[in-house]
């Protein structure tokens, strides 16, 4: 039990790091991608806006080709190229800055692929392109970015490399201090175990004092109304102290002794025995069963959930109404529905399974009980590793599901 909860806990715990260190990761590298893309739209933009391109882009100039400034040969620039189209998107002048375009051709084909764009600016491949129409004429300018996306590139591969680090220490700090963590927990639950043994121990004795007690008055003087609600109130809390008293021990339980039995049958028979049960309170079990569904688990546990699940459905179904038991397979998974007629109203009653918890119209009903079968069908479900849920598909109905794994590996 408590090992489980230290795996939840440290699973938790990290996850809910990992989840703070990936955003903080992720704001600061959009942000750093978005003021690259600033800052190389601004160098664009005023490019743009220089009265040398009216010069450079006049009716009889040729193409300007400058090789100082390369992406390659210089580490403090990046290839830079200005492009003049005409209406059919065709390149007829040029301003070329990058030995990386080493012709014409290579300028129109990353021209014709940022025209194409629907956005004013925007990437092509490693290049950074603006569309401007101004004096010059219709303008592509392209600013080769590689060394900015190296940059952007390698910033979050360290940010990668820093948070896995700081995911990987927490993950180690959280496994070292967990056990001290849960250890206020773990010694609550034993003197609370405890206490439930002991008074469990010490209040069996002054019953089984009151109901010899009770029954030397009959024998003296006769049945009454007193005597029989004196042993009634008795019988109620022995089987409130038993019920404590099996809920601690199956907590205490971590793991269980698993086989392979028959499931269909073992229903069939819990049936067969709570059917003069039902009947004598006016109501009918119907069952639909597939057949030979083998389940590997332990066998005396869910004999005992299947106990609890139609005690349950018994004890609250409404007088002269039928109680629908189906289990069926469906590939990997069995599922067992128990359903009946009830007084709730639609929606989800995950809340039955609460210690101790009961319905409103249960509470106030002559219905006997503590509000802990449930919560020990629960308890047995989850050591499985099952899903048992309840809830209300429509106002007056009641339903429990239970599913089980079909795996031979399990």
């Amino acid at each position: 039990m408590f090992k489980s909860l230290r795996r939840k806990f440290v699973a938790t715990s990290v996850a809910s790091v990992a989840v703070v260190i990936i955003l903080m990761a992720s704001t600061l590298n959009f942000i750093n991608y978005y003021k690259m893309g600033q800052r190389v739209d601004d160098s664009l933009y005023e490019a743009s806006k220089s009265s040398a391109l009216v010069t450079i882009f006049s009716d009889g100039e040729e193409d300007m080709i400058v090789t100082k400034n390369t992406a390659s040969k210089t580490p403090n620039n990046n290839g830079f190229s200005i492009a003049k189209i005409d209406e059919n998107k065709n390149v007829i002048r040029s301003y070329r800055d990058d030995v990386l375009i080493k012709g014409k051709d290579d300028l129109q084909k990353l021209v014709t692929e940022a025209v194409n764009e629907s956005s004013t600016s925007g990437y092509v491949g490693t290049y950074r392109y603006l569309k401007v129409n101004n004096d010059a004429g219709n303008l592509v300018l392209l600013l080769n970015t590689q060394r900015d996306l190296d940059s952007f590139h390698a910033f979050m591969r360290n940010s990668i490399i820093v948070s896995s680090i700081v995911i990987l220490s927490v993950f180690i700090l959280l496994v070292l201090i967990s056990k001290k963590v849960i250890a206020p927990i773990q010694q609550s639950y034993q003197k609370q175990k405890q206490f439930i043994t002991d008074a469990s121990h010490e209040l069996k004795t002054p019953l089984a004092i009151i109901r010899s007690n009770t029954d030397v008055l009959e024998l003296e003087n006769g049945d009454s109304k007193w005597t029989k609600n004196i042993q009634n109130q008795v019988d109620r809390l022995t089987s409130l102290v038993n019920s404590l008293v099996v809920f601690s021990r199956m907590e205490e339980k971590d793991t269980a002794e698993k086989v392979k039995f028959n499931l269909s049958e073992s229903l069939h028979a819990r049936i067969d025995d709570f059917e003069e049960l039902a009947s004598f309170q006016k109501k009918h079990i119907i069952a639909d069963i597939d057949n030979n569904i083998y389940y590997r688990g332990e066998q005396q546990a869910i004999v005992q959930l299947m106990d609890i699940l139609l005690e349950n459905a018994i004890k609250y179904a409404t007088k002269e109404t039928n109680i629908n038991v189906t289990l069926k397979k469906n590939k990997k998974y069995a599922m067992m529905k128990i359903s009946n007629q009830a007084n709730v109203k639609k929606g989800d009653l995950r809340k039955v399974f609460d210690r101790f918890y009961r319905l409103d119209e249960s509470r106030n009903s002559t219905v006997k009980g503590y509000g802990i079968g449930l919560s020990m069908a629960k308890l047995i479900a989850e050591k499985h590793k099952e899903v048992i849920k309840a809830y209300a598909p429509e106002d007056g109905i009641f339903k429990i599901e239970v599913r089980f794994t079909l795996d031979d590996k399990r």
